[in-house]
């Protein structure tokens, strides 16, 4: 990769504000609206061609691999079985689909990793995610910062195997001699939390945590 190494490379991976604030995007439960979802509004699938056209064994993998929902199955099997009568359009729509799922009780917390799941599947954020930690080695030079603030655990965990280990799976590898080639030294083995201010001043950040790592000096970029 023949690039001008830089200094430091700063992701903040949530998602905007004015995003979840308006119902027309339709990444917001609490609102009505198309189902929607995209980040680029050119790209041509959206969260309502997923749950329209996914078949119902790929649509338990979103579920569960993105959502962690324990009843992924189930959610798919309802959304297949609604979706044969009606065309899931709108928010409202995916709400009625999976109703019989829905607990009565804070069914808010129930819709948030559904929605999240859906979103992360529509924008591929997982594998762009991926491809950022991978490209870091090559475009940060030696003693400069990878800084990454994330706001859910499966996002969290890719950045936290890609410090401790180099790799994606967080297995660490040794070298002929023992030693580990890690590209970076993860700063701290625990993120940073937003302070009790921060959240008071914007509630949103209260899920963050922020990893950074150094770049090693044993491994040049190219």
């Amino acid at each position: 990769m023949n690039v001008v190494p830089v200094d430091g490379i700063l992701g903040d991976l949530g998602i905007s504000s004015h995003q979840i604030d308006v119902d027309h995007r339709g990444f917001a439960h609490r609102f009505d609206g198309p189902l929607d979802m995209r980040m680029d509004q050119d790209a041509d699938f959206s969260a309502a061609d997923l749950v329209n056209q996914y078949s119902e064994e790929e649509l338990t993998r979103v579920f569960k691999q993105w959502g962690e929902m324990p009843n992924a199955k189930r959610l798919a099997r309802e959304v297949a079985q609604f979706r044969k009568n009606k065309s899931i359009k709108s928010i409202a729509d995916f709400k009625q689909a999976i109703e019989p799922c829905t607990p009565k009780l804070h069914p808010a917390k129930f819709y948030s990793p559904l929605f999240q799941a859906l979103r992360i599947e529509v924008n591929k954020e997982m594998e762009a995610l991926e491809q950022v930690l991978l490209d870091s080695e090559h475009l940060i030079r030696q003693g400069g910062r990878l800084v990454m603030i994330s706001y859910h655990s499966l996002e969290d965990r890719l950045v936290k195997n890609y410090l401790n280990s180099g790799n994606l799976e967080g297995i660490r590898h040794t070298n002929l001699y023992g030693w580990s080639e890690e590209p970076f030294k993860n700063q701290r083995s625990k993120p940073t939390l937003p302070t009790e201010e921060e959240i008071a001043q914007n509630n949103r950040a209260r899920s963050a945590k922020m990893r950074v790592g150094i770049r090693n000096a044993w491994k040049k970029t190219n």
